[in-house]
């Protein structure tokens, strides 16, 4: 392995922060992430480390270099906004990487930096950095439907996959080699390789909007005082035929809800999902117990505590 690329921002993998998007690995009009799956997007040369909100923005997470290098280039000044309609890509025309830099790093490597956020720059053309300084923080500026830091790998003028360490021409694998990516290994380990990502879940007091979790986040924690109650769950990277089941247990065990869902018509970069009653929900303490299943088989799951007052 030629280097160890670190995360490129400060947050906890799998739990902050999430790997949402890969690189397009499909030459043509189709498309395929490095393992052959369908977490990219046709063109997409990049690979997109998201957090789950605006609201989570605004605290700020550092944007960090994946390794030693030298800053080449920069842009700031971008507004964060994201990108939800058809003048909303006029708009942006152009600076589809929002305010963002380019760093040369050892043995030739180069990253592109993309979408951080407006102002938030911390270095210049000429800066040298050391692997995990910060250089700006996470934001929605450019082509951005969701907060997030967009990283492409390049060597002389090759687009690469970081995750596989292949060049993006070179199609994509099903065989994947950790010895051959270019991230570390402590990055590789927490990756749920080709599965979906559950972002979040819990209860709520009323229906759970999708948009408003991207702005917001998470909505309210449910009162007893609630005239209605929702077990929600929220998922990266959902594919075809992927069905949600949601479970509702009470403290001594009992079942309140328990709902699955249709299976999925289509692949699901993001998508929500609840299920509840028109009633209030008892104080006390619960588990929401989330699965996703594929062929009735579950490839992802989560439990949750929560406590209702």
């Amino acid at each position: 392995m030629a280097i160890e690329l670190g995360l490129p921002a400060e947050c906890e993998l799998g739990k902050t922060c999430f790997m949402q998007q890969y690189p397009d690995m499909d030459a043509g009009s189709g498309v395929a992430d490095p393992l052959c799956g369908s977490q990219s997007y046709d063109g997409h040369k990049g690979t997109d480390l998201r957090i789950l909100s605006l609201k989570d923005m605004e605290k700020g997470y550092p944007v960090i270099a994946v390794g030693d290098g030298k800053v080449l280039r920069v842009r700031d000044g971008e507004t964060d906004h994201l990108v939800e309609s058809e003048e909303d890509r006029a708009r942006i025309a152009g600076k589809e990487c929002g305010n963002g830099l380019v760093m040369q790093i050892e043995d030739g490597y180069e990253v592109q930096y993309c979408h951080l956020r407006k102002g938030s720059l911390a270095v210049r053309p000429g800066t040298d950095v050391r692997k995990g300084e910060r250089l700006g923080e996470i934001g929605a500026s450019g082509l951005a439907q969701f907060p997030h830091v967009h990283i492409t790998v390049s060597r002389n003028d090759e687009p690469l996959d970081p995750l596989t360490g292949r060049k993006l021409s070179e199609g994509c694998t099903s065989e994947f080699r950790q010895d051959a990516s270019l991230f570390s290994s402590d990055i590789v380990e927490k990756l749920d390789l080709a599965k979906p990502e559950i972002l979040s879940s819990g209860l709520a007091g009323k229906p759970v909007d999708h948009q408003a979790l991207v702005q917001d986040g998470p909505p309210p924690s449910l009162s007893s005082s609630d005239d209605l109650f929702v077990a929600w769950a929220w998922f990266a990277n959902l594919r075809k035929g992927d069905a949600v089941r949601i479970v509702l247990k009470d403290a001594k065990g009992n079942v309140v809800i328990d709902n699955t869902g249709k299976p999925l018509d289509r692949d699901k970069a993001t998508f929500s999902v609840f299920a509840g009653r028109k009633r209030p929900l008892p104080a006390g303490d619960y588990q929401v117990d989330i699965s996703v299943l594929q062929g009735g088989q579950i490839v992802k799951a989560s439990s949750s505590a929560v406590s209702v007052h």
